[in-house]
Formats: C-alpha cells, sequence, structure tokens
C-alpha cells in the first residue's frame, strides 16, 4: 500500500480538481476527464476502505480496480480528441470512433486474455498496464501531430490535460519497463512508489492547468495580399475534409 502522505495528496488534488470545476462552471466542458476523476476519486476511497477494514478482500478489489482503470483512462484520450477536432464536427466523431474502437480492441486482445490465462498475477499486472500506457501514448503522440500539422489550436486546459497525461503515461511505462527488467527482488520498493508518484505529478499538472476555464479562441488564419499563392492552406483542408465526411455519413 502506498504511504499515507500519498494517498491523501490524491484525495486532496482529485477533490480540489472537482470542487474548482463545479465552482467555476465548466464541470460539463470536460465530461469525460472529470468522470474519470471522479471514477478514480470513488473508487480509490472504497479499495481504501478495503485496505483498512476489510483487508482480506483488498488484493481483489485493487486488481478490479486496476483493470477497469486501464479502460477508464481512455476517456482522457477521447476528451483530447474531441476538444481538438472540435470546429470539425464530422472529424470528431470520426476520432471518437476510432479512440473507441482502439479501447474494445484492446479489452479484447489484452486485458479479456490476460483475465483467463493462469499465470502469476505480477506478469499480468505488468503486462497489462505496459501495453495499455503504450496503446495511449501512441494516440496523444497522434492527436499531438495532428494538431501540429494543421495549427489546431490547443488552448491552455487541453494542452495541460494532455501534458499531464503525457507525463502519467510516460513514468508508466519506464517504471513498468524497469520493473520487467530487474525483477520484483530488486524493483518492488521503488516500482510501488514510482507509480502513485507519477499519477500525483499527473494530478499537480491537472489542477494548475485546469484551475479556471479558457476557452480557445480560433483564429483563421489569412494570407496578405502580396504573398505567394499557396495551394489550399491548411484549415481549408480540414474543413474540406470535414465537409466530405459529413455527407458521407449522412448517406
Amino acid at each position: 500500500m502506498v504511504s499515507t502522505s500519498l494517498i491523501i495528496s490524491f484525495f486532496a488534488l482529485e477533490l480540489a480538481l472537482i470542487w474548482r470545476a463545479t465552482r467555476g462552471r465548466f464541470l460539463s466542458r470536460f465530461p469525460l476527464f472529470y468522470s474519470y476523476i471522479s471514477y478514480m476519486l470513488i473508487s480509490g476511497v472504497i479499495v481504501t476502505g478495503l485496505y483498512l477494514w476489510a483487508p482480506a478482500s483488498y488484493p481483489s478489489g485493487a486488481w478490479f480496480r486496476l483493470v477497469l482503470s486501464l479502460v477508464v483512462e481512455f476517456a482522457v484520450v477521447v476528451e483530447i480528441s474531441d476538444h481538438i477536432f472540435n470546429p470539425y464536427p464530422a472529424i470528431r466523431l470520426l476520432g471518437r470512433v476510432l479512440i473507441i474502437s482502439l479501447c474494445a480492441t484492446f479489452f479484447i486482445l489484452y486485458i479479456f486474455p490476460s483475465l483467463a490465462e493462469a499465470r502469476p498475477t505480477s506478469h499480468t499486472i505488468l503486462d497489462l498496464v505496459k501495453r495499455a500506457s503504450l496503446t495511449k501514448a501512441v494516440i496523444i503522440i497522434a492527436l499531438l501531430g495532428a494538431a501540429r500539422s494543421y495549427r489546431l489550436a490547443l488552448g491552455l486546459n487541453i494542452s495541460g490535460m494532455m501534458l499531464g497525461f503525457s507525463a502519467y503515461l510516460a513514468v508508466n511505462v519506464a517504471n513498468f519497463a524497469l520493473a520487467e527488467h530487474y525483477g520484483p527482488a530488486l524493483y518492488s520498493r521503488t516500482f510501488s512508489i514510482v507509480g502513485p508518484l507519477s499519477y500525483t505529478l499527473a494530478l499537480l499538472i491537472w489542477t494548475v492547468r485546469l484551475w479556471r476555464y479558457e476557452p480557445v479562441l480560433l483564429v483563421r488564419r489569412t494570407v496578405p495580399g502580396d504573398a505567394e499563392p499557396v495551394s489550399e492552406p491548411l484549415i481549408d483542408q480540414l474543413e474540406r475534409f470535414n465537409t466530405e465526411l459529413a455527407t458521407l455519413l449522412r448517406r
């Protein structure tokens, strides 16, 4: 079990995030993200209660929470994708469908078979979290690449959400890779501390960057009249693709 100070920091930061969003009336602006934070808060309280008052049930409860959290974390990725492509409803819908499909594929190919296999729990956890973190990291990199390529504004809130989640995923991947390399005998103590610290780091970043709602100001880039003509501005490419995709979806 992680130290008492880390547990307190989890609950304090999660409560601060939810309280601030409620007070600032922007909870509904990021429904998937705050659903994830609420899940982590409520499930954390339940698991902590099991540890304190029903220790025999704690391992099962902690394992179930971990497995479910691997799926719930995809909500953060969907939230980021939705806001990056917010001006383009058809592309936003396509992005959501692709991410949800990846989530379902991950569950069917990795989580369900791992639960059915007869192997040590520690090996199962290492394999699941590593694959889940890598999958989400690849999606985040792809979203960031799309935003940079098409010069899409991220805004303070979404960039903070992406930064915190990326830091969490990066530390997780490194932590589990080291655990596999060195084994539980040498790395178990460090492993049990680094994981919770990565989530604490993400919560700190989210608390700072989501302390107030900062709407993204959409500015259409124009080309001066005396500038050299370009084949097609990036923003027009996206608008054209969004229109074509919307037309295709309506058929």
